[in-house]
């Protein structure tokens, strides 16, 4: 993979659509090579931009199964030592590849765009599968994942995590990269979780608790229920399927939960236009 340049995805497109011209697709090749000269080390910290240049080697990332084997494959066709299934089959763990130079896509609020590396790297992915399938049907698995550690992950959990104090709610286990953060704050003085799913909390809490900072108590529940009858200092909820348009979901809740000083909802702020309170 070190040796090839992948054209960006959907240059040529599938027959039907509208096509690039060879000169488009000569001009935006050669715009991601320009890319790749222009790496530079990944940090957490750093600000999102449309175009981010990043050097795969420091993409550190935290994998909660360090055994599980990088793939290129799709997630139903993972062989073993691929793959980490929860003991309901409910959920699957696994490390994706990125290529080098292929476009990954990012966000900020309204904003979209790319990120590339100049080598391959591993990013972890958490699968959810569809209700109502054998374990051997390959479409079980949901074709997207549920959550994967990708930059544009990074970048915009970073707002709550900042903001995050005192007694501080956590809404969405996923694969605990926010709830692990906010227990390493020294702002942050107790946590609680709140993860709808029983299977998942039973299977990933073992393998995250060496990572926590601070002992985490964890009510299993819809968060809709739940956190009206919690006190905290902030809730971070991050339980919609898709990035932004989750403000009015946010307030709703915050209506109903008199005794949580504040509330922070993954991609609300950010498109609702709404100054950040974590800045």
């Amino acid at each position: 993979m070190h040796g090839v340049t992948p054209l960006p995805l959907g240059l040529a497109g599938p027959p039907g659509r509208p096509q690039l011209s060879p000169a488009q697709i000569r001009a935006l090749t050669g715009d991601y090579r320009r890319r790749l000269t222009e790496c530079v080390p990944w940090s957490p910290a750093m600000k999102w931009r449309r175009e981010l240049n990043l050097q795969g080697a420091t993409y550190g990332i935290r994998e909660l199964f360090p055994t599980v084997g990088a793939s290129l494959d799709p997630v139903h066709a993972l062989g073993h030592g691929l793959y980490v299934d929860s003991p309901g089959g409910s959920f699957r763990y696994c490390v994706r590849v990125q290529p080098r130079g292929r476009p990954l896509l990012t966000w900020w609020g309204s904003q979209v765009g790319t990120v590339i590396f100049d080598a391959p790297v591993g990013i972890p992915a958490l699968f959810q599968a569809r209700p109502g399938y054998a374990r051997d049907d390959p479409e079980r698995w949901n074709e997207h994942p549920w959550m994967s550690l990708t930059p544009a992950e990074y970048l915009t959990l970073r707002p709550g995590t900042r903001m995050a104090r005192g007694h501080t709610v956590v809404a969405g286990l996923g694969l605990a990269h926010q709830l692990i953060e906010v227990s390493r704050r020294l702002q942050v003085k107790r946590v609680t979780l709140v993860e709808l799913s029983q299977e998942l909390v039973d299977w990933l809490m073992p393998v995250v608790k060496p990572h926590l900072r601070k002992p985490v108590e964890v009510v299993v529940g819809d968060a809709y229920d739940i956190i009206p009858q919690l006190r905290a200092d902030i809730a971070l909820v991050d339980i919609f399927p898709g990035y932004g348009n989750a403000q009015r979901k946010i307030d709703e809740l915050a209506a109903r939960s008199p005794r949580i000083k504040k509330f922070w909802g993954w991609g609300s702020s950010e498109m609702s236009g709404r100054k950040l309170r974590s800045r």
